[in-house]
C-alpha cells in the first residue's frame, strides 16, 4: 500500500502553537502544497477538517476526482494555555522541555498526548485497511503519531521527527 503524508502549507499568521485554531493557507502555503503534490496520485485523500488542511484536499478532489474524507480525528493536538502563541512568547526554555519529555511537560489544559495518539492511530487504522493509495493530509503532530508508529518510536519521542510544511512524505507499508 501507498501511504503519503501530506503536511499543510504555510497558514495565516505564522508560526506560532496553532493546535486546532482553525487558520487558512497563505498564497505561498498554497502553492507549497501544490508544488508537493505535482505528479502524483491516489486513491483516496483522508484529511483533517481545518481549513488550511481541508480547502487544498477539496482543490485536489475537485480537480482530480478522487474521493475525499474529511477525518474529525487527524485533528491537531490541542495544545492548551499555549494555543495562538509563539514559542518565544511562551518561552524557549518552556518548549524545549516539552520536545524533550512531553509526557510530563505538557502546557497547562492541552489535550493529552496519549489520547491524541489513540485517535489518530485509530483513524489512521481505518482508512489504511480500505484503500491501496492514500494521501493523508493533516497536521505536524498528526504526522508525527503516524511516523512514531509506522518507525516503532515511542510517542514521548515524536518531537524529535522534524516536519516541514507542505512536506509529502511517501511509504509503502
Amino acid at each position: 500500500m501507498k501511504l503519503s503524508l501530506l503536511r499543510h502549507g504555510e497558514p495565516i499568521g505564522g508560526r506560532i502553537y496553532r493546535g486546532n485554531q482553525d487558520d487558512p493557507l497563505t498564497e505561498k502555503g498554497w502553492q507549497q502544497m501544490l508544488d508537493s503534490t505535482q505528479n502524483q496520485s491516489w486513491d483516496l485523500i483522508a484529511t483533517s477538517p481545518l481549513i488550511r488542511c481541508q480547502a487544498f484536499s477539496q482543490y485536489l478532489h475537485e480537480q482530480h476526482q478522487i474521493p475525499l474524507k474529511i477525518i474529525n480525528d487527524f485533528s491537531e493536538l490541542g495544545f492548551g494555555d499555549w494555543q495562538g502563541l509563539s514559542a518565544k512568547t511562551i518561552g524557549i526554555e518552556l518548549v524545549n522541555n516539552f520536545k524533550r519529555d512531553p509526557i510530563n511537560n505538557q502546557p497547562a489544559n492541552a489535550e493529552n498526548l496519549y489520547a491524541f495518539q489513540n485517535r489518530v492511530l485509530s483513524a489512521f487504522q481505518d482508512i489504511t485497511s480500505e484503500n491501496k493509495e492514500v494521501l493523508i493530509v493533516a497536521h505536524a503532530g498528526v504526522i508525527r503519531v503516524i511516523k512514531s508508529h509506522l518507525l516503532n518510536l515511542p510517542i514521548e519521542k515524536m518531537f524529535t521527527i522534524e516536519v516541514m510544511n507542505a512536506s509529502c512524505e511517501n511509504f509503502e507499508i
